[in-house]
């Protein structure tokens, strides 16, 4: 995590990926919260970095995992931030109004959300989480 904060993506990219290696796949039935910082805090450095198809694989190990929602709140506003930065806006609006809806919250399932709305909500939950 420290090189993360330094700024160092690149290096804290190896460390996390490093760290989910070590822990291997029983890594979640053992320490599923180390699991969860490392997959979440190495999908945004691989994000940092371009390296979306690491982060698109790390953020699904978390989104399949059976945790509780707001736990895979980290990886969903990675997904969301990772397709608005590639010009996805519908699929990022899509993937916020999912996660909205797995909190409980109501989002619209019908007409269309303006940008603006779906921003303003997304900053909500951020709010609320």
């Amino acid at each position: 995590v420290k090189a993360s904060e330094n700024a160092a993506f690149d290096t804290a990219k190896v460390y996390f990926k490093t760290g989910c290696e070590a822990l291997g796949s029983r890594g979640w039935e053992g320490d599923y919260r180390a699991m969860l910082d490392l997959c979440s805090h190495g999908a945004n450095a691989c994000f940092v970095t371009g390296d979306f198809d690491s982060m698109n694989e790390l953020i699904d190990e978390v989104l399949s995992k059976d945790i509780d929602t707001k736990e895979k709140y980290r990886v969903s506003d990675i997904k969301v931030k990772s397709f608005l930065v590639a010009g996805k806006i519908t699929e990022s609006a899509i993937a916020a109004l999912d996660f909205r809806r797995q909190l409980g919250l109501p989002a619209p399932q019908k007409k269309p959300a303006s940008t603006f709305t779906i921003m303003r909500e997304y900053i909500r939950v951020k709010r609320l989480l």
